[in-house]
């Protein structure tokens, strides 16, 4: 009997001990350069029954992007006590070659494009077994340039490409048939 009750009771316990929130996590300022970038409409999940937490009820997640930065640095926002790393190990700060973050955002209404210098200001993480939830404080961005390629120096004569003629690099069958030049 007494053995059946320390089954029972070590269930109980690693069962509880799986539904507990996430530790909680120091806000976060991220600055990148957005290279990949998905809207994502709002989603509602039905409950799982029998379940604490968020996961034993209905629960929204709101309207987002996924986005992947690049050539980014990440530093604790201001007032926050760097974790021990220990603790979480999972948080690494600097100069990092890719973040991914997820922005609640209403609306896919091109309010981050790629190729946008942006600067996330405290960038927060939450959640439980129901989901992963997160905020942010504020945006400051720079527009995007029209080509990104053209960030970069102006290309010379000896970088363009020749423009081919469709009457002599192209096989007959090929050609273009719209307004035929007529021939003198």
């Amino acid at each position: 009997m007494r053995f059946l009750l320390t089954i029972i009771m070590v269930v109980a316990f690693a069962a509880a001990g799986t539904t507990a929130p996430m530790a909680p996590q120091p806000e976060l300022d991220i600055e990148g350069l957005v290279a990949i970038i998905e809207w994502v409409p709002e989603v509602t999940e039905k409950g799982v029954w029998g379940m604490s937490g968020s996961l034993g009820g209905d629960r929204t997640f709101p309207a987002h992007y996924e986005v992947e930065l690049v050539d980014c640095n990440v530093a604790l926002a201001e007032g926050e006590i760097e974790p021990d790393p220990d603790f979480m190990p999972g948080i690494k700060l600097g100069k990092q070659e890719k973040y991914s973050v997820t922005l609640n955002h209403p609306a896919d209404d091109g309010f981050l494009k790629r190729g946008m210098r942006i600067k996330v200001l405290g960038y927060n993480v939450s959640g439980d077994e129901g989901g992963v939830w997160t905020k942010y404080r504020k945006i400051e961005s720079e527009a995007a340039p029209d080509c990104p390629c053209m960030q970069h120096a102006e290309p010379s004569a000896s970088s363009t490409l020749p423009i081919a003629s469709p009457s002599t690099d192209l096989p007959a069958d090929s050609a273009p048939t719209s307004n035929p030049e007529p021939d003198n």
